[in-house]
């Protein structure tokens, strides 16, 4: 296993902790496959009965490590980003709806760009007063492609999701759970214990119950297909990433300017 992730258990609570505090916790394929197998192990772990994912160092996730993307150059990124998506991003997000536990985002800080659509797509968002959720894929020229397109409208409504993709601005605490991308906010202070609390208390409840809860809701919700969002995220991403405006945001974001677009 990664020791990007670190992995904790206690009271029937599995802890899911990534560990890059050095770049406020930026995804990469390693870290996703591990979260994806841990997430399946959990799945058949009897004394496990609730999953938390969080982030070290007062971050939750800042999103995708471009730098990794970048190191292999620009040559053949679009189908490289396309295959990263499909192939690792996009079924580790997959694994969090379909793992028969609730899983809680426990954000402390940024939950950005995919790292906020991974928030998204836990069940449920315990969030320290500290924390901020941005939609930031606009900044570099891009498009949500955590299933963000799919999450967004059903949990903030259609007008808040277009908001948050076309701006890329910060959605702090409050405002948060205003719209509802929070279940609950904490103070920063007891931040940690006040989610191992209410991971406890959920723990304690009818693990079938649970289990057979989540999977009616989300199939209740799921008319349409989640999956299908993701897919879709990731071909028009291809685009995206084969335009000269894809290959000015990454090299905008490398030289730490402000991108000049053209819209081809």
């Amino acid at each position: 296993m990664s020791d990007k992730l670190l992995i904790s258990t206690s009271g029937g609570v599995l802890t899911l902790t990534i560990n890059r505090p050095q770049v406020r916790n930026a995804i990469d394929p390693e870290i996703m496959i591990a979260l994806r197998e841990s997430l399946i192990n959990a799945a058949d772990d009897k004394q496990t009965q609730v999953v938390v994912i969080t982030g070290a160092g007062g971050a939750f996730c800042s999103g995708a490590d471009i730098q990794h993307i970048l190191a292999e150059g620009m040559e053949n990124i679009a189908e490289r980003g396309y295959q990263i998506l499909t192939a690792v991003y996009g079924p580790t997000l997959n694994a969090i709806r379909e793992c028969p536990l609730p899983v809680i985002a426990a954000v402390d800080g940024y939950a950005a760009g995919i790292g906020c659509d991974m928030a998204l797509r836990c069940d449920l968002r315990l969030v320290s007063e500290n924390g901020i959720f941005a939609e930031l894929f606009i900044r570099v020229g891009m498009i949500p492609d955590g299933g963000g397109t799919y999450l967004l409208p059903r949990l903030v409504g259609l007008g808040r999701a277009m908001e948050m993709m076309f701006t890329g601005e910060d959605v702090p605490a409050k405002q948060a759970l205003e719209y509802g991308l929070a279940n609950r906010v904490f103070p920063a202070e007891t931040f940690e214990a006040d989610v191992a609390a209410f991971a406890q208390n959920l723990a304690s409840k009818a693990p079938l119950a649970l289990r057979r809860g989540k999977r009616a809701m989300l199939a209740a919700l799921e008319d349409s297909s989640y999956e299908n969002a993701l897919l879709r995220e990731a071909t028009l991403q291809r685009e995206i990433f084969a335009s000269q405006d894809g290959v000015e945001g990454f090299r905008a974001f490398l030289e730490k300017r402000r991108p000049q677009w053209k819209g081809q």
